[in-house]
């Protein structure tokens, strides 16, 4: 008897290996998937924004990256007299000294913008289908950075949009590096704080655009939403918040990342990488 659906792991027509560079955007999946990666050493960068949720966000932070000088330095903002934040990015690059603030970004900037110029494959997760815009500078934001939410406009995008958008973008991507491989992820993470009902609708909106965008010769799509909502549908799998997957389902989902995209040999030597870094993270008894 079976008590759960069980998904098989995804083939694509390529594998990934420790010479290729990856990059990862957008919501927790990039985050917990970039970290699997540079833990076992593959050439990675994973969020150099922070993390993002909503597509046009992850679309503008690409766009930044193949064109930092056009970065607007109107998307800083002197929070309260307390700090200074950028709509660009996640709240881990606020600062209160300025000149610290504007470093970082910049040396993020130009970093992740030299990474993606090699990257051969790049992961993007979509987290939720609704963004913010700040009111003041009528400008879609990438966090709101607990400003006062009368300053917002609350906005449900639409599948038309995120497509006609993305579709400009994946195209500058491919003129850029002809080989590049995009895969699409949405995140399994509910957005509770929309509502449930409303969380059901971002989420649909989501997966139909990831659906128009995929061709499955130069962009994917994996289901790790899919590995949550019907495979571990189960609260045993979810952090205390019973929205976030916990360190089991993020395990499982490597496992499903690892058959998906790496050879044999390839999943045998990060079983060697793990076993290794288990012994360089083992606490001694005695100096000797």
């Amino acid at each position: 008897m079976l008590f759960r659906t069980n998904i098989p792991a995804p083939q694509f027509p390529f594998k990934i290996g420790f010479d290729d560079s990856i990059m990862l955007l957008g919501s927790c999946f990039s985050d917990n998937i970039g970290s699997y990666f540079d833990r076992h050493r593959f050439q990675v960068c994973s969020n150099p924004f922070g993390v993002l949720f909503n597509p046009i966000s992850i679309d503008h932070s690409l766009r930044l990256l193949m064109d930092p000088d056009t970065f607007d330095k109107d998307r800083y903002f002197y929070r309260n007299r307390d700090m200074w934040v950028s709509f660009a990015h996640h709240g881990r690059f606020s600062r209160e000294n300025f000149d610290d603030f504007e470093r970082n970004i910049d040396e993020q900037l130009a970093n992740a913008s030299d990474f993606l110029k090699h990257t051969d494959y790049l992961f993007i997760t979509f987290g939720t289908a609704f963004c913010y815009k700040f009111i003041p500078r009528d400008l879609i934001v990438s966090n709101c950075h607990k400003i006062p939410n009368f300053k917002f406009d609350r906005i449900r995008l639409d599948v038309k949009k995120i497509v006609a958008q993305w579709n400009m973008t994946i195209q500058k991507l491919l003129e850029m590096r002809p080989d590049l491989k995009i895969i699409f992820t949405v995140s399994p993470v509910r957005h509770a704080g929309d509502g449930m009902h409303e969380n059901t609708l971002s989420k649909s909106v989501l997966l139909l655009a990831v659906d128009k965008l995929v061709d499955n010769e130069t962009t994917f799509y994996f289901p790790a939403y899919e590995f949550l909502i019907d495979d571990l549908r189960d609260y045993r799998f979810y952090a205390k918040d019973l929205s976030h997957p916990n360190d089991l389902a993020v395990e499982y989902l490597e496992e499903k990342v690892a058959e998906s995209f790496f050879t044999p040999e390839t999943q045998e030597r990060v079983w060697q990488i793990r076993q290794e870094n288990k012994f360089l993270n083992h606490k001694r008894l005695h100096r000797d």
